[in-house]
């Protein structure tokens, strides 16, 4: 079951904490808010260019060229890898904190600078590079903890989904990666016959940690309220990631491979996440289907990413195109109800319901508007809200910080004024 040793140390008043912990809280927090600032950028200009407010010259048109290296490369792996990594693995594998935090808060360094270079130089490789290097500084991390808890354990405890996902994504990371970089390096070092590569290369990677990492934040959100054997969702997850990234990685980095190879191996991979979705959204319905739902805030975003996935998934099957559109979006849903997750259950911090509702809301009318023709603007500028109602919600919550100890995050701030929100 997965509510085995992820949930032992919720609702817990804080404690003293060591300078390793602190040093975790330092990284894991600079990723999130790497992450948040890439996605505020990211989607202003994108809200903005799509309301015809922006010009397609000087910073704001290289701003509007680094949009997806934004949303792709900076939201993504920051947040529910490095940062959700960073912040919650320690308590869900049992143990004080990270190892090699030196190298975590080198890697936060050098994504800072990648996204930086990102944003004002024209030609992003040498940014790309940077983030190569990044990626693998993190996924080394999260990967050398995780494995050096297995080696340590005394009790033979089954790992949750939610560290079966981040280790299998930091393992995407790692054998992705290069094959990335050594692309990016191949157009320099022979321009004449190979084009300049975007973000958008590394799309299908993206897509596997987002289904990953993702149900494995879906399946921690269900904790509480039902039970799904850990073993079949980690058989899918690596038998997903495993073969996804074989399949990437050989049509890649194969020379002279036709757009017609290429198409093949996409439709593959997009049809073995299509089945890796519907077999672990059947077992997350079936450990929760006679539980008794309380519709939590992190319940909330976890079934908006289940419903954005399936809505992927019957796009994909009917017309051939919409799963990986439908990954990148519930990329975000992953995100935001995973920040709710860790703040409040996780760690036992109160933040406004009555806000992460309304961000929530917010958000699903502007996923419906994504796909209502002629609504796609006003999608963009709600979109644009709900990261304005997010951003308050955190600065309130941490700005108050109130701990709870009852269990229930949303009982916690009539002293501080907090109930009016």
């Amino acid at each position: 079951m997965i509510s085995a040793h992820s949930l032992s140390h919720q609702y817990s008043a804080p404690v003293g904490k060591t300078a390793s912990q602190r040093q975790d809280a330092a990284a894991g927090t600079a990723y999130l808010l790497l992450a948040a600032s890439a996605a505020l950028v990211g989607g202003g200009v994108s809200v903005l260019a799509g309301m015809g407010m922006l010009p397609a010259t000087g910073l704001w048109g290289r701003l509007a060229q680094a949009h997806p290296a934004l949303m792709l490369l900076y939201v993504v792996v920051p947040a529910l890898v490095s940062g959700f990594g960073t912040l919650w693995l320690p308590r869900a594998l049992g143990r004080g904190s990270m190892l090699l935090g030196r190298l975590n808060l080198a890697a936060v360094g050098v994504f800072a600078l990648a996204a930086v270079l990102t944003c004002t130089l024209p030609d992003a490789r040498i940014a790309h590079i940077l983030w190569s290097l990044g990626a693998l500084m993190s996924a080394m991390v999260l990967l050398s903890t995780i494995f050096d808890s297995c080696a340590d354990s005394l009790e033979q405890t089954s790992f949750s989904p939610f560290v079966w996902g981040e280790m299998l994504s930091a393992a995407v990371l790692l054998l992705s990666v290069p094959v990335f970089a050594a692309s990016t390096l191949r157009t320099w070092l022979w321009p004449a016959t190979n084009p300049v590569i975007g973000a958008e290369y590394f799309a299908a990677p993206i897509g596997l940690i987002v289904l990953l990492a993702g149900f494995g934040i879906v399946f921690e959100m269900a904790a509480r309220i039902g039970q799904v054997k850990t073993r079949p969702v980690a058989y899918i997850m690596a038998a997903t990631a495993a073969s996804g990234v074989v399949a990437w990685a050989k049509s890649s980095l194969a020379h002279g491979a036709d757009s017609q190879t290429a198409q093949m191996v996409g439709n593959s991979l997009l049809a073995l996440c299509s089945l890796s979705a519907v077999c672990l959204a059947g077992l997350w319905l079936a450990g929760t289907w006679k539980a008794r739902v309380s519709l939590r805030t992190p319940l909330l975003w976890g079934m908006g990413f289940l419903a954005v996935v399936a809505g992927g998934w019957v796009v994909q099957l009917v017309q051939g195109t919409g799963l990986h559109p439908a990954l990148q979006l519930g990329a975000l849903y992953a995100v935001c109800g995973g920040f709710y997750l860790w703040r409040g259950e996780a760690c036992g911090f109160w933040y406004p319901q009555k806000l992460a509702r309304l961000h929530f809301v917010l958000t699903a009318a502007a996923t419906l508007c994504l796909f209502v023709s002629g609504m796609q603007v006003l999608g963009c500028a709600l979109f644009g809200m709900a990261a304005l109602v997010f951003v308050l919600a955190a600065v309130i919550s941490f700005q108050r910080d109130i701990p709870v100890v009852t269990g229930h995050a949303n009982v916690a701030a009539s002293a501080a004024g907090g109930s009016a929100l």
